[in-house]
């Protein structure tokens, strides 16, 4: 419901990106736009081609401008709404406890930075929902030791996946991973099934993507065209003197601060995790407040165009006692997942029985999922250092590893009576928090 109000309540051009732009193209042409052909056209065809199908059959059934953006806009809340139902079945087939899967589910249920982006038109969440679903998938397939019929249908998922977006790219260190952890425990009889298995799940998906980064060499001189060069972010967007910092991370400054102000951007980590829980690169944040002036000048100096218009001395107690509440609070599940993440590397390979093997292959899904994303984020920033590409949206892509490393955090501290009431008291706090956040901005646009 939160998603959906949100949704609702948003403007459908309030948004990072102009994702209407490629959309409109295939509408009109009914063919995907060259990948130089706007800013946002370098990406994936996946989200902008069904996008346009749906919007061309609404067309048909005289579905008129704005109607329009607004059905389009509500494609991705749909994405969203729907991860969040395959991160309960991912949950579902792992050995978590109740409790654990319980206030992990909660969790996801109520992150902020998942909730903005199903209420934004982009190809964001297409991109969380394939990256689920393929990983969703790889757990079947392990639990039926490669039944041929889930593979073929994993291998046609995978294959879409890499098409929503680069960052979902992700998915394809995992495979091999959980191929070999089943190679090393023996539970499917025949190894060289296993290799077979893991040639099917991978040959269309490797076909399709050397198929494209060719055509895309042919066409663009590199395998995965990026359109920087239209409007290179690093020459525009403001930044602190130092450049960003790849081991620093300061929370107190964004529950100070929660939203991007000069001297606080070059944390990398502080951005992400802040992004994480509060609208820090603010989307939402002018709805409630009257002074729209002030906004004006903020928005023109995140875009390089003015300077920084000093603080907003008109912004509610409420909202920034929520926002930083929300940063705050928000350090509980995430030391609750650095304490699972622990967790499960102190448990060794050799401590794994044959019998826990099937558990052990499901599982090493998930710390390859999440280095994977870390790794690309990180090197995306190295490439372009700017605080657009510090965006905690980036990390949800391994939204199914947060969520069973916080269920492991969980699981060491729930046998504790008096620890199991504190995370039901935190984590509710929490919760409510975020509620209030949503429709605090739901009913601002009312």
């Amino acid at each position: 419901m939160l998603r959906i109000l949100l949704c609702w309540s948003n403007p459908p051009y309030n948004a990072f990106d102009n994702h209407f732009e490629p959309i409109s193209m295939i509408m009109n042409s009914g063919t995907i736009p060259a990948k130089d052909a706007c800013w946002q056209c370098y990406h994936p065809p996946v989200f902008y081609w069904v996008s346009a199908m749906v919007g061309n059959i609404a067309v048909a059934m005289g579905v008129k401008y704005p109607q329009l953006l607004k059905l389009l806009q509500f494609i991705p809340c749909f994405y969203g709404i729907l991860t969040v139902g395959i991160i309960y079945l991912i949950l579902s087939k792992l050995p978590l406890s109740d409790f654990s899967k319980l206030i992990t589910f909660g969790t996801i249920c109520f992150l902020p930075r998942h909730i903005y982006m199903s209420a934004m038109n982009s190809n964001d969440t297409i991109s969380y929902l394939f990256v689920a679903l393929s990983t969703y998938l790889l757990l079947i397939a392990i639990e039926r030791k490669l039944s041929p019929v889930i593979l073929l249908i994993g291998s046609i998922v995978i294959t879409i996946t890499l098409f929503t977006k680069y960052t979902s790219y992700i998915v394809l260190p995992i495979i091999p991973i959980s191929f070999a952890t089943l190679y090393y425990t023996g539970i499917v009889a025949s190894r060289k099934i296993i290799v077979v298995s893991l040639i099917l799940i991978l040959l269309i998906p490797i076909i399709v993507l050397s198929i494209y980064f060719i055509s895309n060499i042919k066409n663009y001189d590199s395998p995965l065209p990026w359109n920087v060069k239209q409007l290179d972010p690093s020459l525009i967007q403001p930044h602190d003197n130092s450049r960003l910092d790849f081991i620093s991370f300061k929370p107190w400054e964004s529950i100070n601060t929660p939203i991007l102000v000069p001297g606080k951007m070059n944390s990398f980590w502080t951005l992400i995790y802040s992004g994480m829980w509060y609208d820090n690169e603010p989307k939402f944040l002018l709805f409630l407040d009257s002074n729209q002036g002030w906004w004006i000048h903020y928005y023109g100096w995140l875009e390089g165009r003015e300077g920084f218009p000093g603080d907003n001395d008109s912004m509610s107690n409420l909202t920034k006692s929520i926002g930083s509440g929300l940063i705050a609070f928000g350090l509980f599940p995430l030391l609750l997942t650095i304490s699972g993440f622990y967790n499960f590397f102190r448990r060794s390979w050799k401590s794994w029985s044959k019998a826990e093997g099937m558990d052990m292959a499901k599982m090493n899904i998930f710390p390859v999922l999440l280095f994977s994303n870390a790794a690309g984020i990180i090197v995306l920033a190295l490439r372009l250092p700017v605080y657009s590409i510090a965006k905690a949206s980036y990390f949800l892509n391994s939204l199914p590893a947060l969520a069973v490393f916080l269920s492991l955090g969980l699981m060491s501290c729930e046998n504790n009576k008096k620890m199991k009431w504190s995370i039901i008291i935190v984590f509710g706090v929490l919760f409510t928090l975020a509620s209030s956040h949503i429709l605090h901005i739901v009913l601002s646009r009312t």
